[in-house]
């Protein structure tokens, strides 16, 4: 049986693992999104993809249990890290639905979009929705009152 101590522990490690994973495909798919919004074509290389990939393995591994335990714990009432944290969800899919918007919409026809393309893109989506997710809900979670009773 592990103990709330060492379940907490496990918990934070795993967010911090998903904002690494979010920090890993921001700092890699951003160049490509400026050169993407400026009319190039083709910009994305076989790294940018392996990496971008490792980000999004990154945070689906670390969701995944994460959301399993978060249902397990209690959190204490924190009004402004809870509205960071909504802030911060919000935001992270902000350019990944602004990278597959410029992707698929201005970009279909000229990078040559193939099926494996579309899949990565879905991917990267998924794994972000998943992100926005857990960021929610633990913000909604240290904004909830907790119902005390009258002395």
């Amino acid at each position: 049986m592990v103990n709330q101590t060492t379940r907490a522990a496990l918990f934070w490690c795993l967010i911090t693992a998903q904002v690494a994973g979010a920090q890993i495909f921001f700092w890699d798919a951003l160049p490509d999104y400026r050169a993407f919004t400026a009319g190039a074509s083709g910009v994305a290389s076989p790294e940018d993809f392996a990496v971008a990939t490792l980000g999004i393995l990154v945070m689906q591994l670390g969701y995944w249990p994460a959301r399993r335990l978060q249902f397990q714990m209690h959190f204490a009432h924190r009004v402004i890290l809870g509205h960071i944290l909504l802030c911060v969800s919000e935001l992270s899919f902000f350019f990944i639905a602004a990278l597959a918007t410029v992707a698929v919409f201005d970009h279909w026809k000229e990078s040559q979009f193939t099926l494996w393309k579309f899949i990565f893109l879905s991917a990267a989506t998924f794994a972000f929705v998943c992100y926005k997710r857990q960021l929610a809900t633990l913000g909604d979670a240290m904004l909830e009152q907790q119902a005390t009773t009258p002395d």
